[in-house]
């Protein structure tokens, strides 16, 4: 069995792969040419030798694939891929805007169009866009809200002794 060729190809495979990682992030084009390289060299070895030198080559080729991925996690390569910062998109006018919207938990309004299960209710005096939690509403029904999350109000039919306090 002439193993030279299939060894030398996946080596050459892996190492184009590694010059992807480290040289050319993002280009894709040398990483996508070292695994068709290694793909070729396992296929040449099932039919040059056979099923059980193709699962030698196979296990040996992911040992091989496996240790360079544990040397590049290692040697801090992967962080190149990873954002080390975190984008939270909270700055200082994040926590005004915030407690703003805040200040309508817990109040009660009319819905100004029926709630399907979105749309515009006045609370407080100003026109604000909510959700229901799944039910309908018609337009003119006194809402209140129950919870919000970063971009919409949830409300619920408030019940008549909430309406009029």
């Amino acid at each position: 069995m002439d193993f030279f060729l299939p060894i030398a190809l996946i080596l050459v495979g892996l190492g184009l792969i590694a010059v992807e990682v480290y040289l050319v992030p993002g280009f894709n084009v040398v990483g996508i040419f070292g695994f068709i390289v290694i793909l070729f060299a396992i296929g040449y070895t099932f039919t040059e030798s056979g099923l059980l030198g193709g699962i030698y080559v196979i296990v040996g080729t992911a040992v091989a694939g496996g240790g360079l991925f544990y040397w590049m996690w290692t040697s801090g390569a992967w962080d190149r891929f990873i954002l080390g910062t975190t984008i939270t998109g909270e700055g200082p006018g994040e926590d005004r805007e915030s407690e703003r919207r805040a200040k309508y938990l817990g109040k009660t309004g009319v819905a100004v169009t029926p709630l399907r299960p979105t749309g515009v209710a006045r609370i407080d005096g100003e026109r604000i866009e909510v959700a229901t939690e799944g039910d309908f509403i018609a337009a003119g029904s006194n809402v209140r809200v129950v919870a919000m999350d970063r971009r919409r109000f949830f409300v619920r039919l408030a019940n008549p002794e909430e309406s009029a306090s």
